[in-house]
């Protein structure tokens, strides 16, 4: 096997573990992260929000910090932490056994519940400190928190000074590159403060197994890891079996966190296939032929694709791609994520002549396991907001069409502008194109407002309440209907202006007034350098940024008389609908 050490194996019959996996916290914030237009560029800010994939168990939010450092902490797998045990199949979401980690068919219970000296010591800090309690202390999800509280900036953290060429960490060795980490259940606590101080820049977290299995401690680390700078990304444990397809597993991923964002915070989803663990699936390939292997890697990729854009990374040994695949190329447009705990990563897989990502151990510097990226921090940062990225060992993947002929899948909104336009609130030209750097004008932005509402019946005035709009005007009824309920009025002059660009900040007081003007005071000091107190929707403009459907520029700035843009505006919907 590419595991270059032979681990005793994880005992089934193991005396009846107490590890309760109820989630460690309740994340929840009602907004979604900042949109920008494809051309300038209200840069990406620090958001916990996937951008580009609905994924109903994205975590969100932020912890709160523990000693000065950001602490991911389960309460009960921590008090239990010294008995889990794997079972013989597949979990179900709140058992009492963290399911598969990477690697888990060579590995031993210390190795898989491995965790770096810092992180163990803020885990026995914790548990002193709250006598055991059931509670998550040094956690929760705010609104619109930010990270004065002493957290790393993303300016500060994402840097490419985890390109270190370290030869031992914590006594223990690893090779020359850009850091990382992968994570699970079996890690209840994790201080990422401490992780990144150490050099790791990026992380995996398991997120799902199976179909049934969501790992409790997925929120919390998920958000820990991103807090502290990091690049992370989600992981699924594979049950490749013939009872449960790879399009299922797939939806089942990204349904529970597992999606994608061009956000360049987030990797691409990662499937953990490799060595079953589980005596009742059968052998190392789950009883599965090595074509039906490769049927359930395909659908399992070509679902994945189907709902983020694109392909995901690969988790595997080169022993178990040859045993169970039959040493298949077909796969090499794919990101891999070799495993192999020795001084080299050995032979790679057919149609690889190189990893992306090498797990050189399982036991250290970092919790969980360690990784190396193999390319240079401008590759990862490819890796992390290109959809059509070129593996370092492979070829680049097909590139899908998009939903319009300028749209490419690629784009950064597609999948909103692909949102949109199946719900008929944004379409296109007879041409098949979007136009999506088109600013939007007020009258197409009175018929998105009365589509979001359903298109609800509703007779116009015979006559027009406009000077510049007549009766016969394609928009007629729908600038009207807007009126009527105080969505877009006109000018003091009578006018309404229909070919007026809407501007960012008339698009925070319509989406406002679509909202129901809601209860909302806004703060006393402006977040935004260009937005002041009294100045005209300077309420409705937090109110959006409170929700966390704009954050601004990377300058602090909001640019109300900015014109909003058609993908723009798309993604402004699909983020206000969530």
């Amino acid at each position: 096997m590419n595991l270059s050490r032979t681990k005793p194996r994880i005992p089934r019959a193991a005396a009846t573990a107490t590890l309760s996996l109820t989630a460690s916290l309740s994340l929840i914030v009602t907004g979604l992260a900042a949109v920008s237009p494809t051309w300038a560029a209200e840069k990406p800010v620090p958001s916990v929000v996937n951008e580009h994939t609905t994924q109903e168990g994205t975590p969100q939010g932020e912890l709160t910090l523990t000693d000065g450092d950001v602490v991911s902490y389960d309460a009960d797998a921590v008090a239990s932490y010294d008995a889990p045990h794997l079972p013989d199949q597949a979990p179900t979401t709140g058992d009492d056994t963290p399911g598969a980690t990477m690697g888990m068919y060579q590995k031993s219970v210390d190795a898989a519940a491995h965790l770096s000296p810092d992180s163990e010591r803020s885990m026995k800090e914790i548990e002193q400190s709250t006598g055991g309690a059931s509670e998550t202390p040094g956690s929760s999800a705010q609104p619109g928190a930010t990270r004065e509280d002493g957290a790393a900036s993303f300016s500060s953290a994402m840097s490419p000074a985890g390109a270190m060429s370290l030869v031992q960490v914590n006594g223990a060795w690893q090779p020359a590159g850009i850091q990382g980490m992968d994570v699970s259940g079996w890690q209840p606590a994790v201080n990422w403060s401490s992780e990144y101080a150490m050099g790791a820049r990026f992380a995996y977290i398991k997120a799902t197994e199976g179909t049934s299995y969501r790992s409790p401690t997925f929120n919390s680390q998920y958000i820990g890891s991103y807090q502290v700078g990091m690049i992370r990304g989600a992981y699924h444990f594979a049950i490749p079996t013939r009872t449960s397809s790879g399009a299922a597993q797939a939806d089942y991923f990204v349904n529970n966190g597992g999606g994608w964002s061009a956000d360049g915070r987030t990797l691409p989803g990662l499937l953990d296939i490799e060595y079953n663990p589980y005596p009742a699936y059968g052998n190392i390939c789950y009883n599965l032929t090595q074509a039906e292997m490769r049927s359930w890697i395909k659908d399992f990729s070509d679902r994945y694709k189907q709902r983020t854009g694109r392909v995901p990374a690969i988790y595997t040994t080169t022993d178990w791609w040859i045993q169970c695949t039959g040493n298949t190329q077909v796969f090499n447009d794919h990101p891999l994520h070799i495993a192999r705990w020795t001084t080299s990563p050995g032979r790679m897989p057919n149609g690889w002549n190189t990893y992306d990502i090498w797990q050189y151990s399982e036991t250290g510097p970092f919790s969980g396991d360690s990784n190396v990226f193999g390319g240079s921090w401008a590759q990862l940062q490819d890796l992390a907001t290109n959809a059509n990225y070129k593996p370092l060992g492979g070829r680049t993947p097909a590139t899908a069409a998009g939903p319009f002929s300028d749209v490419a899948a690629t784009n950064q909104f597609a999948r909103e502008i692909t949102w949109a336009r199946d719900r008929g609130l944004l379409n296109g030209w007879p041409d098949a194109t979007f136009r999506p750097t088109q600013p939007i004008d007020r009258d197409a932005m009175a018929a998105v407002a009365y589509r979001m509402a359903g298109s609800p019946a509703y007779t116009p005035p015979a006559r027009s309440p406009y000077t510049d709009v007549s009766t016969s005007h394609p928009f007629y009824k729908e600038i009207t209907w807007a009126r009527s309920r105080g969505l877009l009025t006109g000018w003091n002059d009578g006018s309404f202006r229909p070919n007026a660009n809407i501007t960012r900040d008339a698009t925070a007081a319509l989406l406002y007034r679509m909202a129901g003007r809601p209860a909302y005071t806004a703060p006393a000091a402006s977040r935004f350098r260009d937005v002041q107190p009294g100045q005209q929707f300077y309420r409705e403009i937090h109110w959006l940024a409170d929700r966390g459907v704009t954050t601004g520029w990377a300058d602090g700035t909001y640019r109300p008389v900015t014109t909003t843009n058609r993908d723009a505006m798309a993604a402004f919907l699909y983020r206000y609908s969530r």
